[in-house]
Order: C-alpha cells, then sequence, then structure tokens
C-alpha cells in the first residue's frame, strides 16, 4: 500500500497579491468611515447665521491620505479659524477675536446695516473676549462627540472589510 500526499501552494497569498489586496480593501474602508465621520460633524455642528449651507458647517470635510498604500490615513477637519473655537468654545478672559470677523455676523443676528455693524463690533469682540460663549461652555464637541458616538459603526465598517480580505486571500 502507497499513500502519496502533494501539496500545491495557490491562491492569492502564494501569489503575492495579498498587499495590493488588503491595501485596497484598507483604502475602501478609509473612505467609508472618512465619509461617515464627516456627515456625522456636519450633523453635530452648529447652523449660524449663514444657515445651513454657510458658514461653518459648509467648510467641514474628509480626506483620505496613502490610499492603496500601507499608511493610508483619513481625517475629518475644517479650514475656518473658527472651528477649534466652536469645538471646544471659547472661556471668559481669553484675547478678543481678531478685527472685521464678526461684521457680517452682527450684521445678520441683530439686523444692522454694515456701517452700524462696523460701529459696534469692537463693543461685542470685548464681551466675547471678556465673557467667552455663554452657550458653549465647554465647546460644540462636534468632531469629538462625532467620533465618540460611531466608533463601533467604524469598527463594524473595518470588519467587515477584514473579513473580505480574508476571503479574498482564501480564494
Amino acid at each position: 500500500m502507497e499513500l502519496r500526499v502533494s501539496v500545491k501552494q495557490k491562491g492569492a497569498i502564494f501569489e503575492g497579491k495579498a498587499p495590493e489586496i488588503i491595501n485596497k480593501a484598507m483604502t475602501s474602508a478609509m473612505y467609508e468611515a472618512t465619509e461617515l465621520l464627516e456627515r456625522k460633524v456636519k450633523d453635530l455642528t452648529p447652523q449660524g447665521v449663514g444657515g445651513a449651507k454657510g458658514g461653518l458647517r459648509s467648510t467641514i470635510q474628509s480626506e483620505v491620505r496613502g490610499p492603496g498604500t500601507p499608511m493610508v490615513k483619513g481625517i475629518v477637519f475644517t479650514q475656518s479659524k473658527y472651528g477649534e473655537v466652536i469645538e471646544k468654545g471659547r472661556t471668559a478672559g481669553k484675547a478678543m477675536p481678531p478685527s472685521g470677523v464678526l461684521i457680517s455676523w452682527i450684521e445678520k443676528k441683530m439686523g444692522l446695516s454694515e456701517g452700524e455693524a462696523q460701529r459696534i463690533e469692537f463693543v461685542v469682540r470685548r464681551a466675547i473676549g471678556k465673557h467667552g460663549f455663554k452657550t458653549w461652555p465647554e465647546g460644540a464637541g462636534m468632531f469629538e462627540d462625532a467620533l465618540a458616538e460611531n466608533i463601533f459603526n467604524i469598527e463594524k465598517i473595518f470588519n467587515n472589510y477584514g473579513f473580505s480580505i480574508v476571503a479574498q486571500l482564501n480564494a
């Protein structure tokens, strides 16, 4: 009696396709996760006098850096200089906001002309510097809260892509 066993190495992992499969899946997962977070941050961002289409909410965006590489990362951010102030709040006793930045807000919020807004802007800036924001003593926390509320959804996204990777490597 003779028993023979032969093992053939075949499949994506033995053909050197593993890095490509993993990088592609992780990039897709990162795009999905950052798009989710961008939507959630926008939902949590206070709507200013500019409405939903203007203001801080319209400046929030997401980006995936290093797609298709082992160092893929996703970020959700705003380039607005007010993003951090709204996120973290403004405590009393800080410096006044820069000159000129509140004029359009004063016009819309208080229903004043541009000239009237320019005349009282210093007083409003000084009050903000002295008293901070009473509305958000600890900030709106839209970035922090969006991540905290969705961490399990993000883990689920990456777990699903992990299962996809295993299936492709075993094919």
